[in-house]
């Protein structure tokens, strides 16, 4: 009886979690990754001067989403804004109607390649595996952060429902 007793809480135990978890790229999802974003050394330092070309809005816009589960529409965004000398994740959720200065989506195939760090000779593979829009020669000149951006990714637990 207790065995089975145990049993029961461990199933529900588990099924919990996958439920706590934050689908990929959903509004939670962007909130965790904005918080983790502050504890990565090589974002918030790695791009503070990039940080800075904020115009008048006072930050930059990070947009990306998942092609597997629609369009635009359901994108997420993150602000980065300059503080203290380093570039700081203000927001992270909803896409706001502002234009982003960088927009990002793949396939759920491509995002999870990336994510796992498999970019390719020297990084030139990322464009490949997803359309980006914004500069491409501002993402080459910050290649480092950009790939710990990527690998942030795979960092926050989820699951890969459709947001």
């Amino acid at each position: 009886m207790y065995k089975a007793v145990a049993g029961i809480f461990t199933f529900l135990f588990v099924i919990s979690l996958s439920y706590a978890q934050p689908k990929f790229m959903d509004e939670e999802y962007a909130k965790q990754f904005c918080d983790l974003w502050n504890q990565t050394e090589e974002l918030t330092k790695g791009l503070s001067d990039w940080s800075k070309k904020t115009g008048k809005k006072g930050y930059r816009i990070i947009r990306f989403y998942r092609q597997d589960c629609g369009g635009p529409e359901k994108a997420i965004e993150i602000h980065i804004a300059p503080k203290d000398g380093k570039a700081v994740c203000i927001y992270g959720g909803k896409a706001t109607v502002q234009k982003p200065d960088f927009l990002m989506f793949a396939t759920d195939k491509n995002w999870k390649s990336l994510a796992k760090g498999e970019f390719g000779f020297m990084g030139m593979g990322i464009m490949s595996k997803m359309t980006f829009e914004g500069s491409k020669w501002e993402a080459m000149q910050n290649m480092g952060p950009f790939k710990a951006f990527l690998l942030n990714l795979n960092k926050v637990p989820h699951s890969m429902d459709c947001p």
